[in-house]
């Protein structure tokens, strides 16, 4: 059971980085968050709500009222946005109820990002279900590039198609429009990206939140969200849709929320529902394509939740795109063969070894650039790096430098020409679109959203374009839109890393950019195992706490930790809590995300003594216990006099302390004197270090 008494606070930013939390302004000693909500509070609200006070706290410290967390309990109460909010979906539905009737070809035109396969995936299992004579078009990244082109438009001629309809694309391609209206093709574009500044002249349905009555309401949707909701209007449109058996409808949803998570999309409102129904139709489909893909990645659909959906399904699948062709991916979702499905699966497997591998060497040779080009100073604010790697792992070894430097950057993949072609992330909260938007003078073309760009610059300008983007980022990290600190959530016993705590963990869930998973300081906790795995840059960690041991696991560790991190070292960790199940058992473990060592951390076994001798003796000296502590300095004996008196232990009377008789039991780390002493140790030179949570 999650303890019903519990208080926390935390932000722990690489203390030595310069960065500020909320900490910051109060000397730095929170470090986790609940701290900041009153634990009267707290109580108050669990008692209201039947949740453990542990709960309602990591939700009110997100900013959650208590009639706030009622709500957030219970997705399944969360309306839907209606089709018909969209004030193009009559438009876009009539067209292609035409194209159904008249036995026109419909080509849809998708993307090479999970969110644009199963968009088309969607639209297409719709169009087959009504009898639609169509065809898909993935475009290559490399060969097509992103988007709805003129090229793209001659090709779905080519192949008889008088009706054109994009997904996750189309909201910028003005000119590539007014191509394919050139070439006797209509056009209906459905999208989520934010619009360009040409007007879509000539489309005959623009199916995009711009366009709409509740524009809140919808932009929260991803390209296969858009698809999904063009996919319902139809099946009130079209009998032959509508009439097909429930799992379709079941499948598109799922794919919905597969689209949603891929995309990092923000998962409060509608999206919550989304991917958690979703997420429920996923684990009880049986098409050969989805069972086919689970198989390669190890996963069993009964199983399924949103982490397994982003470290195993989702990197398979963007692995088609990245390292071959998303059209692989495409048919694989859309196979109805276990046969022909498992042989694409395991083409998309054989990508993805490929993908880690060339993403594991560029990212490394992108650190390298950085640190050599800030040359013993500060990092910039915003990171851009270039260099000969694979367009399709640019993006992926943005992600990985913003882990690892909490700073947005911008990867480009160099091929000797005259343009390069990157992507970008950012950390949760900076807005990345309108930094890069501010940077355009220096950018050939980009799009994307608050969470990923994808932008060309010219080589002659790429330095000019770098510095604009460190500084622009620079004025973000301090201006309306302050970039987010990384900051735990709250501090977690390891008597605390149990089923139980986990399963409220997946009910506040699923997780985004909006609500990251809850991240935990664990600590000071005793290092008793060290267990390299793989080819050693992961380790497993077994750690103690008084008489509890708990599992942790740090994948891609950083190389500098391997000089002290060693057994009987004293340390903390930031992490998450993980889970997995094996033939029934679920078993939970820690998520390492960084670790600190903690060396000179007063430990509990101190503490204990000290209150051992004020138990005996009734009243105490400071003097007298610092005979108890003869190896800590005053301000450290005061501290653990304050601790004791603060949590109700102890009263302090004139110079001498006194017990408090029947206290009831709390946690050191309840204390602000003990949460300013461990703040002080981070200060002084025990920053925490990131790898990778994957």
């Amino acid at each position: 059971m999650v303890s019903s008494d519990y208080h926390t606070e935390w932000s722990v930013p690489p203390l030595s980085s310069g960065c500020t939390g909320e900490g910051g302004q109060n000397g730095g000693e929170s470090l986790w968050r609940t701290a900041s909500v009153p634990l009267d509070e707290a109580r108050r609200a669990a008692a209201g709500l039947g949740v453990p006070v542990r709960v309602a706290r990591w939700l009110m410290a997100r900013g959650l009222q208590p009639d706030d967390i009622h709500a957030w309990l219970r997705p399944e109460r969360i309306p839907w946005s209606e089709p018909g909010w969209f004030w193009d979906m009559p438009t876009a539905v009539r067209r292609i109820r035409e194209a159904v009737a008249a036995g026109e070809r419909v080509c849809v035109i998708g993307d090479y990002d999970v969110d644009g396969v199963t968009a088309s995936a969607i639209v297409c299992s719709a169009l087959a279900a009504a009898g639609a004579d169509w065809r898909c078009i993935i475009p290559h990244r490399v060969a097509d590039g992103y988007g709805l082109s003129a090229a793209l438009a001659e090709r779905a001629a080519a192949l008889g198609a008088s009706l054109i309809v994009t997904v996750d694309n189309g909201i910028c391609a003005a000119e590539a429009v007014q191509a394919a209206r050139a070439l006797g093709l209509d056009v209906v574009v459905t999208d989520h990206h934010e619009p360009g500044s040409d007007p879509l002249e000539g489309a005959c349905a623009v199916v995009h939140w711009s366009r709409s009555d509740h524009p809140d309401g919808l932009r929260h949707l991803s390209g296969a969200g858009v698809a999904w909701k063009l996919a319902v209007a139809l099946r009130t449109q079209l009998p032959a849709v509508g009439s097909v058996a429930s799992d379709l409808a079941d499948w598109q949803m799922g794919l919905a929320a597969l689209g949603a998570v891929a995309d990092v999309m923000p998962m409060g409102g509608e999206n919550r529902r989304l991917v958690r129904e979703g997420l429920d139709r996923l684990r009880v489909c049986r098409r050969p394509g989805w069972l086919a893909l689970c198989e390669q990645a190890g996963v069993a659909p009964a199983d399924l939740d949103d982490r397994a959906l982003a470290f195993a399904i989702i990197p398979r699948l963007n692995a088609a795109g990245r390292m071959g062709s998303a059209e692989v991916a495409f048919a694989l979702l859309m196979a109805e063969d276990i046969g022909l499905a498992r042989e694409r699966a395991a083409k998309v497997e054989a990508w993805n070894r490929e993908r880690r591998s060339e993403a594991s060497r560029a990212e490394g040779e992108a650190a390298r650039q950085i640190v050599a080009a800030a040359a013993g100073r500060e990092l910039p604010a915003g990171l851009v790096a270039a260099g000969p790697w694979q367009p399709g792992v640019v993006g992926l070894v943005a992600a990985r430098l913003v882990e690892r430097y909490q700073r947005p950057a911008i990867v480009f993949a160099d091929d000797g020409g005259p343009v390069l072609k990157g992507s970008g992330r950012a950390p949760a909260g900076f807005p990345l679109h309108r930094a890069v938007e501010a940077c355009r003078a220096w950018v050939c073309e980009f799009g994307g959203h608050e969470a990923a760009v994808g932008l060309s610059v010219a080589r002659e300008l790429l330095d000019t374009f770098a510095a604009a983007f460190a500084a622009e980022a620079a004025a973000c990290a301090t201006g309306e839109y302050a970039m987010a600190v990384p900051l735990a959530d709250d501090y977690l016993p390891l008597a605390e890393v149990t089923a139980d705590t986990w399963r409220w963990v997946e009910r506040i869930g699923p997780f985004g950019p909006d609500l990251p998973a809850p991240l935990f300081y664990v600590g000071p906790v005793r290092l008793e195992r060290v267990i390299p795995m793989g080819n050693g840059s992961h380790v497993r960690l077994e750690v103690s706490e008084g008489k509890h041991t708990a599992e942790a696991v740090w994948f891609r560790m950083p190389p500098s930790n391997r000089g002290w991190l060693r057994p009987g070292a004293v340390v903390s960790l930031l992490a998450e809590l993980d889970a997995s199940r094996w033939r029934g058992d679920l078993r939970v473990r820690l998520r390492v995300h960084s670790a600190s060592l903690l060396a000179g951390a007063v430990q509990r076994e101190e503490f204990a003594r000290v209150y051992r001798l004020l138990a005996l003796r009734r009243k105490l000296l400071a003097e007298e216990a610092s005979r108890a502590l003869v190896a800590r300095t005053w301000a450290e004996v005061r501290m653990v006099l304050d601790t004791l008196v603060e949590l109700g232990f102890a009263e302090s009377v004139g110079s001498a302390y006194h017990v408090v008789e029947s206290a009831p039991r709390q946690d050191l780390r309840e204390s602000s004197h003990y949460r300013r002493h461990l703040s002080l140790l981070h200060r002084a030179g025990a920053p925490f270090t990131k790898g990778d949570s994957r």
